[in-house]
């Protein structure tokens, strides 16, 4: 009888282990988070992403790994094939996911506290350029095709004018990267390029002497600044961690101090705002195709 008993409690003993290691598994697989970034952020100061990437982990007590993408486009497929989690994109990237209902807003950086930002057309300080259209002929640098800041404000806003993009510049170089289109400019690469206000703001703090030698020729908007979005598949819990952690960054040191790496005021909750503009530009550019 007691050897029957010590069996049954043996085996029970066994149930809960079974029971406590299975949940401990689960509990560790919902907590691995893949962050996606693209070129909406600086990567040439690779260590304000690492940063950030750490910062959030350590508030969430979540894992969080990074995934970079070189172009919009790849995102976009690591999104939909749910190889990213959590991504910081562009709007025009957010446009073209909405429709799927895979992602929905997590965040909304702002600048000055407003969540906004601009399409900048740059050049050297040096040189005579004074509105976009002073640019026939030259090279032109920008960002990503898929670049609302980068590529599709400035082609609509030549259109809208009656230029065609492909007979307009002498040659577009795309640099997958608004810190390298900047630079670009700076090198003398190209005569001009498009690029995101917020980036262009990130450069500038982060390498101050270039103030020196630039300048913004024109600058378009403002747009809805690019979002963080996460996967519809996470939980509400692991949601609401990564949203506290980044709207709570403007009241902690540390995350103040990469905000301001980042040219950011703070994030905050994605209320109400709407991308209709971007999705006006994303609809004209492609009926005239």
């Amino acid at each position: 009888m007691l050897s029957n008993i010590q069996k049954l409690t043996t085996n029970v003993q066994k149930l809960i282990i079974l029971a406590l290691v299975f949940i401990s598994l689960n509990a560790t697989a919902s907590e691995k988070i893949v962050l996606g970034i693209t070129g909406v952020v600086l990567k040439k100061d690779i260590s304000v992403i690492v940063r950030l990437k750490d910062y959030l982990k350590q508030k969430t007590k979540l894992d969080i790994k990074l995934k970079f993408a070189r172009t919009y486009s790849i995102m976009r497929n690591l999104i939909t094939e749910n190889n990213v989690n959590v991504a910081y994109i562009c709007g025009a990237t957010y446009v073209d996911l909405k429709p799927s209902r895979k992602i929905e807003l997590l965040a909304l950086p702002t600048v000055d506290n407003k969540p906004y930002y601009y399409s900048l057309v740059i050049a050297k300080k040096s040189s005579h350029y004074k509105k976009i259209e002073d640019f026939k002929g030259k090279v032109y640098a920008m960002s990503d095709p898929e670049s609302n800041s980068g590529s599709l404000v400035p082609r609509y806003e030549l259109m809208i004018r009656g230029f065609k993009k492909n007979h307009f510049f002498k040659r577009v170089i795309y640099t997958y990267d608004h810190g390298e289109s900047i630079e670009a400019v700076l090198d003398g690469f190209v005569q001009g390029a498009s690029v995101d206000s917020i980036v262009y703001g990130a450069f500038l703090k982060n390498y101050p002497k270039s103030s020196k030698h630039l300048k913004i020729v024109q600058k378009f908007g403002p747009y809805p600044t690019t979002p963080f979005v996460i996967s519809k598949k996470l939980s509400i819990k692991t949601k609401t961690k990564i949203q506290q952690a980044l709207i709570n960054m403007v009241n902690d040191k540390k995350g103040k101090k990469i905000l301001g790496s980042m040219a950011i005021s703070s994030f905050i909750k994605p209320n109400n705002l709407s991308y209709a503009k971007i999705e006006k530009v994303k609809f004209f550019l492609n009926s005239e195709k």
